[in-house]
């Protein structure tokens, strides 16, 4: 059942068994058809019980309609508060302390002022004006109390006597409650609100019962009527107001979680940018490191092969620094030379400060991926045995492995650290000792698995020290997709 048709239909269940249970009330109690123990209690004292209990519920619908009309932004409801608390605390006690015809002229009269104050704020709030704000409800509550006080003091003339005892007021009265009502039920018809539609609903009942206690003839009983009738009003009010805030705090909730969903990403987002720059920080330091010490060796007058290679590899190294810089992605549909990627790495230490490698790579071997990769991942790899093995000698293998390329890393230092080896490649994991940023096994292992291939540690097998050992997917030789250009240089 689509909403066009289930609201309307909830609105006319609610609207009947209001009106069966408002028909029961005034029958009952009107027409004396109570038995038992309730039959024995004392009209009077009922009403009374009755409209401090009526008082109770719409001061809670007024605490309620404050918090509604924050969470909502809802004006009507600001409105609403101020005229509930003047009428549920003010004016219904006041009826349970003195009924009207022990009142004296002036306090009738007050008592008249405050219930008129109160009606108006509710009249207003079916079309509250947004210049008043949040605070014009409350303002014309105090303006009323006011009245409220110096109605006290006007003298009981008989003017004033005929006003206060004559059918005028009470027929405003009536008037101004099925305004309101007729207002707040075409709000709820307008919103398809149903908690809104409530509210109107017990306004309407608050309407009848004025009726009732205009039409019905003066007594103990009849005033009961009005009473349980009043009563039930305020508690739909009360119903209805209640189902706003649960909708509001619902509505405060979701928000909240959405915001709070909004944040993880969002946290995420600088966390994952925040490892990124680190990452790229440890690469550029990598790649300054190899490239320190050697530019002036560029500047020589050379010509020989030995001169050539080191500035292609120099200028190998630069070209992926700016790759890194530029953030451009690594491609995997390629395919690279292995050897010439190793040789010029190997030419970088050998112009700089750092100890020698020996290579040793099977020619014509070709890998899948970028080259960019091969170049970093071994950076990353010399660099650790600079850290760990210090003048330690260091090997450089690369062979063929059926459909891989296998690259090996191996120094002659003390080895690898006792405990599992993959807990070397977890991000920060580093030798206090040694130094380091904990990034470099971790970014080499992504690496190299963004390439189809794995890295893993192990100890030196025949002799001391660590292999690290990187595989890679091997190009098909007939393929025509190849990658021969300096990391980083189109």
């Amino acid at each position: 059942m689509s909403n066009a048709v289930r609201f309307p239909a909830r609105l006319a269940v609610d609207v009947l068994v209001v009106a069966v249970v408002c028909v029961g009330v005034g029958v009952l109690v009107a027409r004396g058809l109570l038995s038992g123990p309730v039959a024995d209690v004392d009209p009077a004292l009922a009403t009374a019980t009755l409209t401090v209990a009526a008082a109770t519920v719409g001061a809670g619908a007024a605490i309620l309609s404050v918090v509604v009309g924050r969470l909502f932004g809802d004006l009507r409801m600001a409105w609403v508060a101020p005229a509930l608390v003047l009428y549920c605390l003010v004016v219904l006690p006041w009826t349970a302390a003195a009924p009207g015809a022990t009142l004296d002229v002036p306090h009738r009269l007050a008592r008249l002022v405050a219930y008129a104050t109160a009606l108006i704020l509710l009249v207003v709030a079916v079309r509250p004006p947004r210049r008043l704000g949040w605070w014009g409800g409350w303002v014309v509550a105090a303006l009323g109390a006011v009245a409220t006080v110096s109605a006290l003091t006007v003298p009981g003339t008989e003017p004033v006597r005929v006003i206060v005892e004559g059918p005028i007021p009470t027929f405003v009265v009536l008037v101004g409650w099925v305004i309101v009502a007729v207002g707040f039920v075409v709000d709820a018809l307008g919103r398809r609100s149903m908690p809104r539609a409530r509210i109107g609903l017990g306004l309407v009942v608050i309407a009848a019962a004025q009726l009732y206690r205009l039409v019905a003839p003066t007594g103990a009983t009849p005033g009961m009527a009005f009473g349980a009738l009043r009563f039930l009003g305020l508690a739909i009010v009360l119903l209805g107001v209640g189902q706003l805030a649960a909708a509001a705090l619902s509505s405060v909730r979701r928000r909240e979680t959405v915001q709070r969903e909004e944040l993880e990403t969002a946290a995420r987002h600088m966390e994952r940018a925040a490892e990124h720059a680190a990452e790229r920080d440890h690469e550029l330091r990598n790649g300054i490191a190899g490239l320190a010490g050697i530019t002036h060796l560029l500047g020589a007058d050379g010509g020989d092969d030995e001169h050539e290679r080191l500035k292609l590899a120099v200028l190998s190294e630069l070209g992926r620094l700016h790759r890194i810089l530029d953030g451009e992605e690594l491609t995997v549909d390629g395919t690279y030379a292995v050897e010439p990627v190793l040789s010029g790495l190997v030419a970088l230490r050998a112009a700089g400060p750092e100890p020698q490698v020996e290579l040793d790579a099977e020619p014509g071997l070709r890998a899948c991926g970028d080259s960019a990769v091969l170049s970093q991942v071994v950076s990353n790899l010399l660099a650790n045995c600079d850290r760990h093995a210090p003048g330690a000698p260091v090997t450089l293998t690369a062979r063929a492995d059926g459909p891989a390329v296998v690259v090996d890393v191996r120094d002659h230092g003390p080895g690898l650290p006792p405990g599992d080896p993959e807990s070397l490649f977890e991000r920060g994991t580093r030798d206090v000792d040694a130094g380091g940023s904990g990034l470099g096994l971790h970014i080499s292992r992504r690496l190299a698995e963004h390439d189809g291939g794995s890295l893993v540690l192990r100890p030196g097998g025949d002799g001391p020290g660590t292999v690290a050992r990187l595989r890679l997917v091997a190009a098909d030789p007939a393929a025509d997709s190849v990658d021969d250009r300096i990391p980083g240089r189109n």
